[in-house]
């Protein structure tokens, strides 16, 4: 069992705390293209009074994806009935540097990666999340990873939640398999029924819309 019982500074179980409506932190792992447009469907329809405080990690280059936050948080603001706080500091991004960038040589890429997982590190160190919610990005996987880390030694205690492109009908993604496969996410959603039937541990949930 990788997760303590309890969850930290609650005293409850995290499912628990959430049905009691107390605050959980949320840090959402932003993508680029597709990814940001699925990620932002899956934001729009949280409890931004539950929900809070939320954090973004995204790679420093993406300038569309800081874009996409700006919009969901905006709705997310209006939508909240805590206003004691301004919308600027209901949330907060974390820019981590990319593994690889479209061109770069595999040689340079070590250094940069490993540039990018110290990064994570210190990241997922800091934001101390609740729960960590993605789906696809390259990004995620050292993130998930650490999260992953940090709750296997009970230096956290994070659920970790996947949720597979729709793009992904027949087979998963990369991330997915490797978060699959390994065990590392605790809930993995999928939006294909087929895909349940290949991956039996996957929840299917529908198209985001």
């Amino acid at each position: 069992m990788r997760h303590s019982s309890k969850w930290p500074g609650k005293g409850k179980k995290l499912s628990d705390a959430i049905s009691a409506n107390e605050k959980v932190s949320l840090c959402a792992v932003i993508g680029s293209g597709g990814h940001t447009g699925e990620m932002s469907i899956l934001l729009s329809q949280l409890n931004s009074d539950l929900f809070f405080p939320r954090h973004y990690i995204i790679a420093e280059t993406d300038k569309m994806g800081i874009d996409k936050i700006m919009e969901v948080e905006k709705d997310l603001y209006a939508k909240q009935k805590n206003r004691s706080m301004k919308a600027e500091e209901t949330f907060a991004v974390t820019k981590i540097p990319r593994s690889r960038e479209v061109g770069q040589s595999y040689f340079s890429s070590i250094f940069t990666t490993l540039w990018a997982i110290i990064n994570s590190v210190i990241a997922v160190w800091k934001i101390k999340p609740d729960i960590v919610l993605c789906n696809g990005p390259g990004t995620c996987i050292p993130i998930c990873l650490i999260a992953y880390f940090f709750d296997l030694i009970r230096l956290r205690n994070t659920r970790i939640i996947f949720v597979e492109s729709v793009c992904r009908v027949k087979t998963l993604s990369l991330s997915g398999k490797i978060l699959y496969t390994f065990r590392i996410a605790d809930i993995f959603l999928v939006q294909w029924e087929d895909l349940v039937k290949i991956y039996p541990r996957a929840d299917y949930i529908g198209i985001l819309n």
